[in-house]
């Protein structure tokens, strides 16, 4: 608790450093479960090239790059610097070298027409700047019979917190924060018909869709909040719904109604797989 603030409150992290890559490399652990059940899907073959977009802190695209095996080639573009540092350091400690790193966005993919056999993206599209430009970009570079494969996490994930949020909100009559709240949660997770529509207009034929589901346990509220994935990847959109000054009240509310609510320390992640085919 810092000047009546709680910690979890606090999320000033820098995140142009090597060592901010290697500090967050823990984040696959929430992207496991998406990773998974893309890696199961993929039609692994020899001789082939595949792009991962958003790769992170290498994962899934080192274990891709190694169970397609040195006659395959992968891309992996990601515009976040130190995602850069951290992966060439574990490619070059395990001696991987069938993979090539491109810094930048997906809405400018810097590869040729027709090259790609195997495109993957592990919660990836959902978080990028231009999601049409990306599918568009996606359906360029892909072969004729080329696999896409995407995984997103749906509406519906932390649905637990989410209720908690909505509820104090009402209670408090913050009507333009709840309006706000609903805008932040479909630009994160857009309907899954809209994500479908994109590969449709893009050339590319949905095979199978497969939803699915994990739960994060906590041993209570605020340990949920003080998690490094939270405060990384969740708590300054959040801060950014209401005022900064009510932020610390409204969590604690927050906070006390999950702790006397039955089940208030599970929260659910929904997920969807994509899988699909270039026309």
């Amino acid at each position: 608790m810092k000047n009546n603030r709680p910690d979890y409150i606090g999320t000033d992290y820098s995140f142009d450093t090597l060592l901010s890559s290697s500090a967050i490399d823990e984040l696959p652990l929430w992207s496991a479960p998406f990773g998974l059940a893309l890696l199961d899907a993929v039609k692994h073959r020899k001789g082939i090239t595949a792009l991962d977009i958003g790769f992170g802190t290498g994962f899934p695209l080192i274990e891709l790059a190694q169970r397609l095996g040195k006659s395959s080639k992968v891309y992996g573009i990601d515009p976040w610097h130190p995602s850069h540092l951290r992966t060439k350091y574990k490619l070059k400690f395990h001696g991987i070298d069938n993979v090539v790193l491109i810094k930048g966005g997906a809405e400018e993919i810097p590869l040729k027409d027709n090259s790609v056999d195997l495109i993957v993206s592990n919660n990836g599209t959902n978080n990028v700047q231009d999601a049409g430009k990306v599918f568009a970009e996606c359906s360029r570079v892909a072969k004729k019979g080329a696999q896409f494969l995407i995984t997103v996490n749906l509406d519906g994930t932390f649905k637990e917190f989410y209720s908690a949020f909505f509820r104090v909100l009402e209670k408090r009559c913050m009507d333009e924060e709840i309006i706000k709240l609903k805008a932040h949660i479909r630009s994160k997770r857009p309907p899954l018909e809209e994500t479908k529509s994109l590969f449709t207009r893009n050339g590319f034929r949905i095979r199978k869709i497969t939803k699915d589901k994990f739960v994060m346990k906590f041993s209570d509220a605020e340990s949920f909040f003080s998690h490094s994935l939270i405060k990384l990847g969740f708590m300054d959109s959040w801060k950014k719904v209401i005022p900064e000054k009510a932020a610390p009240a409204i969590f604690g509310e927050i906070i006390k109604y999950l702790s006397s609510s039955r089940g208030g320390h599970k929260f659910t992640v929904p997920y969807a797989l994509i899988d699909s085919n270039r026309i």
